[in-house]
């Protein structure tokens, strides 16, 4: 099922296909609450998309990857502690109100900074992310590179399906609507991880590094 430049079949890839999996076929075992804020499911997401920055940031130490392309990968660890925070409603989720919820943003000492920071770190990302030619190395690995879709298809497919559930279900899942939400999420963040894992660690999305380097040269 592999191609010259997608990949389908990797360890991390099938460990993502089975979390997907299991997500969506046994998540009317779970109890209800899991899926609240502050649950164990989002706690989990926190955790994986943390393994995703972690990843992302080490390929600032893989020398099998050219130095554009390691900084590109580990500018992603940007968006994915961004999620982090969201994941945890910037910080609310520190802050009970007493009767089973949290406190507003607003209501917080530091609520008022939250998405002044917020700008300022995207601006500041975006314009490290065009003046080092970030987006022309993105162009060129989209274009020549070789990527994991089996982790692209079910990332989309996950985010789809959680936005679907949300938004979208009426009553199909019950008390269980934002359990299995949270599932869906769960299961696209654990397909950032996967990706990351395959494009960051693993040899077979690399081999092309050489010939990527020569040509960037050529121009």
């Amino acid at each position: 099922m592999n191609t010259h430049r997608f990949r389908w079949i990797t360890p991390a890839s099938c460990l993502c296909l089975a979390v997907f999996l299991v997500s969506i076929s046994l998540g009317w075992l779970l109890p209800t609450e899991y899926g609240n804020e502050n649950g164990p499911i989002e706690w989990l997401q926190i955790v994986v998309l943390g393994g995703a920055a972690l990843v992302s940031i080490s390929a600032l130490l893989q020398t099998g990857l050219s130095p554009a392309r390691r900084q590109l990968f580990a500018w992603t660890s940007i968006l994915w502690l961004l999620n982090i925070a969201r994941e945890l409603s910037w910080g609310r989720v520190f802050y009970p109100n007493g009767t089973g919820g949290f406190l507003r943003l607003k209501d917080i000492w530091f609520g008022p900074y939250v998405y002044p920071t917020i700008a300022v770190i995207l601006i500041a990302a975006l314009g490290y992310f065009f003046f080092k030619g970030l987006h022309r190395e993105l162009l060129l690995w989209l274009k020549q590179g070789i990527l994991p879709a089996l982790d692209f298809v079910i990332l989309i497919v996950a985010a789809i399906t959680a936005d679907m559930i949300e938004h979208h279900s009426g009553d199909l899942f019950g008390a269980k609507i934002e359990l299995f939400e949270e599932l869906g999420e769960l299961a696209a963040y654990f397909a950032v991880l996967c990706f990351m894992i395959n494009v960051v660690l693993n040899k077979q999305f690399r081999h092309n590094q050489p010939l990527y380097v020569f040509k960037r040269r050529e121009v």
